[in-house]
């Protein structure tokens, strides 16, 4: 089985929010949340933030510029190990 690392998951948060991966990413990210209480702390936030803001994915100003700007601003937040 893959190993997934901590930045590997702000590589696919939206993804993972979004519920767009495969059923293998999908499974390592979610075993990933269970043993990285950071991780799991940060998927926790990130959701509560999408629920009080509104579903961002379906607003017309979030560009595919802001996404990505987004989760480089997200990996620098995450520490690896």
């Amino acid at each position: 089985m893959l190993e997934l690392k901590c930045k590997d998951l702000v590589e696919n948060i939206m993804s993972y929010i979004d519920q767009e991966l495969d059923q293998v990413t999908l499974f390592t990210l979610e075993k990933h949340l269970e043993v990285c209480p950071e991780c799991k702390s940060f998927v926790d936030t990130y959701k509560r933030m999408l629920n009080l803001s509104g579903n961002l994915k379906n607003q017309k100003f979030v560009t595919p510029d802001i996404r990505k700007r987004l989760k480089n601003i997200l990996k620098t937040k995450i520490k690896p190990h």
